[in-house]
């Protein structure tokens, strides 16, 4: 409890008692001057949680308070479980170091620490136990879990300070030594320590211009205590333009505030990605299967780097106030068999690297590969080989990047050890499954939360595991991932789909829905652009070294359509119409006249 001045009506001040957690009670005793006033804003205080009206117009201003505070303060609470040796740990170890943002390189801070262990990644940080055990400690702090906290340091940027108890130390210094730790090896001994390592490094590792999608996904699993704000409280951590004219409105029910931005992403921003962030679990509520549930944490990594609609806008129809929504794409296979591959108490394993851990994964890898042998009638295991490699490794390898990503497994020594493990009559060493960890690493985080699949014409994918035989696997006009629907079992005249999830499906991935097969001499790449910072897409001919940013299956313009010059053309097209005007970055080729004109089967979904 504390006590504040207020003002009454006939403008007369007097002390009233305000209720207030341990930790902001504990924290204004240590943030105090014992000598003078200090003016500090606290949202908990100086907004009205139960004025609806208030709290919406003050919760869209806390963006320009952050961003206009003389210095943010990071509370972690007061000084306990030896914090403040991790927190001087934590500043060595960034004093060590000098961190190039730009490509998230790390190199020395001086001279004499090049050949230290300090910045060798290879090796985990010179800390003692006691050091190891007092990090973890702190990262597993609360202030780690709420969501709220990621504004804070997003918006302050270099100029927030984290203090716990006596001990300080500045945002950035913080930043670089999580980034260090996260890139390096970590001691077998500390339990815990990957999880929490990688939590902080979510929230370190924002870059100025996040996505919507981009943040809703990364602040999946953090806490807030009105599941309205999953949305509300992230505005601010994004461009305007991406923010989709969305105000805060607390008037508004949680279904509401959540079905809101998915109509709006649709039919504002020309995207039915967000459909991507949408699972289908044992208990669906009120909340149509086509709106993204924020309030339930999603069980299935997000899958990278997936095009399977190419560039093409969605075809959707909505009335306001319904639970259904209409869309457009290729209704392509029907799902024949499905295995899940992890158990559901797998997700608490740590990271892939330990002995342990190794093989434990590599145990469902194994039981997943014999599950596929015995599938002989209607699935040729060694026929599907790279398939299947491919595919529980998200076809991410390092070869796709221009640069080479080293980040990314090697696909000829992976696929190499992934024949091996495949071996019934392999019995892998210690030193064996090590070599393989990237490999293991790759399986596991993509089969996390999903279940194998395959068609009646043999293609292979991993999908959410609540999928079962005869959903199907559509592809969406403006939807990157394929999506697996569930034909409703309600009695109607009209046929309606759930919304189970999105999938992996090997052969879908690259707009071959609608383009077909990308020709044998060429290759999608993710190319790396200085100017910008960010990878995209293009297309090389390895035999030829011809680069070049339109896809290879595209015929030409269809007529009145012209490709226009514009800065930004060596990574990206842009489109005019001439007949009427308007310029376009989405292909015409992929719009719904030109797939229509090419005689290609659409279908109309509703979903429900």
């Amino acid at each position: 409890m504390i006590f504040v001045d207020t003002v009454d009506g006939q403008q007369q001040q007097q002390q009233q008692s305000l209720p207030v957690t341990e930790n902001l009670h504990a924290a204004l005793l240590h943030l105090r001057e014992t000598s003078s006033a200090r003016t500090l804003w606290i949202d908990a205080i100086c907004i009205n949680q139960d004025d609806k009206e208030e709290r919406s117009q003050q919760v869209a201003r806390m963006g320009d308070i952050y961003k206009s505070a003389a210095k943010v303060i990071i509370w972690l609470g007061p000084e306990e479980g030896n914090s403040k040796v991790a927190i001087h740990a934590m500043e060595e170890l960034a004093s060590k170091i000098n961190v190039d943002w730009t490509h998230y390189t790390i190199s020395a801070a001086n001279q004499e620490d090049i050949r230290s262990n300090w910045l060798d990644l290879t090796q985990h940080a010179p800390f003692d136990d006691e050091t190891w055990f007092s990090v973890v400690r702190l990262l597993n702090r609360s202030w780690f879990s709420r969501l709220w906290i990621w504004q804070e340091v997003f918006l302050a940027h270099k100029g927030a300070t984290m203090i716990c108890g006596h001990s300080t130390i500045t945002w950035e210094h913080f930043r670089k030594a999580i980034l260090s730790l996260y890139r390096r090896r970590k001691p077998d001994r500390v339990p815990d320590l990957h999880r929490t390592v990688t939590r902080a490094w979510q929230i370190c590792n924002l870059n100025d211009q996040p996505s919507l999608r981009t943040i809703l996904r990364r602040t999946k699993d953090a806490k807030c205590s009105d599941q309205r704000d999953r949305i509300y409280g992230v505005l601010n951590l994004v461009q305007e333009n991406e923010r989709l004219g969305i105000q805060p409105d607390y008037n508004k029910t949680t279904l509401e505030v959540f079905r809101d931005l998915m109509v709006t992403s649709i039919f504002e921003d020309g995207d039915l990605t967000l459909l991507t962030c949408c699972e289908l679990h044992d208990e669906r509520g009120d909340i149509p299967s086509w709106v993204p549930n924020w309030s339930v944490s999603r069980k299935c990594k997000e899958i990278w780097g997936a095009r399977a609609c190419w560039n093409s806008l969605p075809q959707a129809k909505y009335k306001d106030g319904d639970a259904h929504l209409n869309v457009t794409g290729r209704r392509m296979r029907t799902i024949l068999r499905a295995q899940q591959i992890l158990t559901d108490d797998s997700s608490s394993l740590a990271s892939v690297g330990k002995v342990p851990q190794l093989r434990e994964t590599y145990a469902a890898l194994k039981g997943l590969t014999s599950w596929l042998r015995d599938q002989h009638e209607t699935l040729d295991f060694d026929e599907q080989l790279e398939s299947i490699y491919r595919t529980i490794c998200g076809n991410e390898f390092s070869y796709r990047y221009e640069p080479v990503n080293e980040k990314h497994i090697d696909f000829r020594e992976s696929l190499t050890h992934f024949s091996a493990l495949a071996d019934p009559k392999t019995n892998p060493t210690d030193d064996f499954l090590k070599s393989c960890a990237m490999l293991l690493d790759a399986f596991y985080l993509n089969a996390l939360g999903r279940s194998f699949i395959f068609t009646a014409d043999s293609h292979v994918g991993l999908a959410p595991k609540t999928v079962r035989e005869g959903d199907i696997v559509a592809v969406l006009l403006g939807c990157q991932s394929p999506i697996i629907l569930r034909p409703s079992e309600d009695d109607d005249d009209e046929e309606e789909y759930l919304v189970i999830g999105e999938a992996y499906v090997h052969g879908l991935m690259t707009g071959e829905a609608f383009l077909g097969p990308i020709p044998s001499n060429w290759q999608r790449v993710a190319r790396y652009d200085e100017s910008t910072g960010i990878s995209w897409d293009a297309f090389i001919d390895r035999g030829r070294s011809v680069w070049q940013v339109e896809d290879p299956r595209l015929g030409p313009l269809p007529e009145g359509w012209v490709e226009e010059s514009h800065p930004m053309q060596h990574i990206f097209a842009r489109y005019r119409n001439l007949v009427e005007g308007y310029a376009s970055i989405y292909d015409p080729r992929m719009m719904l006249f030109a797939l229509r004109a090419r005689n290609l089967e659409l279908y109309d979904f509703k979903l429900i």
